[in-house]
């Protein structure tokens, strides 16, 4: 009898060693996996420190390193020339985005964030729903763009949502929607961040 008490509670020992192992295994892999993560976030803090770079790239749902992005300027009276290097380029990914204020709310957390890119081969107006003045005018877009004789449409892409429009000349377009809709002088600068095309041109 004694026996058998000794091997049920060796086995018992048994199971809850290996039991604990893998519990401190799953730990430990924890562990790992949090501790490269704060690594991996700090080699691009410091990158990103080191470059000066205004913006970290970094694709949803991909494996791969961030790409660094600095932040220019660019006129209203130089998106022809924008639009048509990015449109020659022949990165799979080309974008140019403009960042802007308006005089009656220039606060940063007021900025509006809007791009041209390239999709399937065609340029095109993105009014990306990302900033909070973005997602409270997309309206006003929209009423503005049908004004103009075109139809946003509804798109996502990598998480996140954004209208598109796509027309003959979409520099123009892109223009007047600084300039008309929100009446930013034309010889002003705004923000500028792109990828995927040589600018300025040489």
């Amino acid at each position: 009898m004694s026996v058998r008490i000794d091997e049920a509670v060796g086995q018992t020992s048994f199971a809850s060693m290996a039991k604990s192992q893998r519990k401190w295994r799953t730990l430990l892999g924890t562990a790992a996996i949090i501790v490269g993560l704060i690594a991996a976030t700090s080699v691009v803090a410091v990158v990103l420190v080191i470059s000066k770079s205004d913006y970290i790239a970094w694709d949803r749902g991909k494996v791969g390193m961030p790409r660094l992005l600095n932040q220019t300027e660019v006129r209203t009276d130089d998106l022809p020339a924008l639009v048509d290097a990015m449109s020659r380029g022949t990165a799979s990914i080309r974008y140019a985005a403009l960042i802007f204020g308006t005089p009656d709310r220039p606060s940063d957390e007021d900025a509006l964030n809007v791009q041209v890119s390239v999709e399937n081969g065609k340029a095109g107006f993105d009014w990306v729903l990302l900033a909070p003045r973005n997602i409270e005018d997309q309206e006003k877009f929209r009423t503005f763009a049908r004004a103009h004789g075109v139809e946003p449409v509804a798109e996502s892409q990598n998480g996140v949502s954004y209208l598109r429009v796509e027309c003959p000349d979409i520099a123009k377009f892109a223009a007047s929607v600084l300039t008309e809709m929100y009446h930013h002088p034309p010889n002003e600068p705004v923000g500028l961040v792109y990828e995927g095309f040589q600018w300025p041109q040489s």
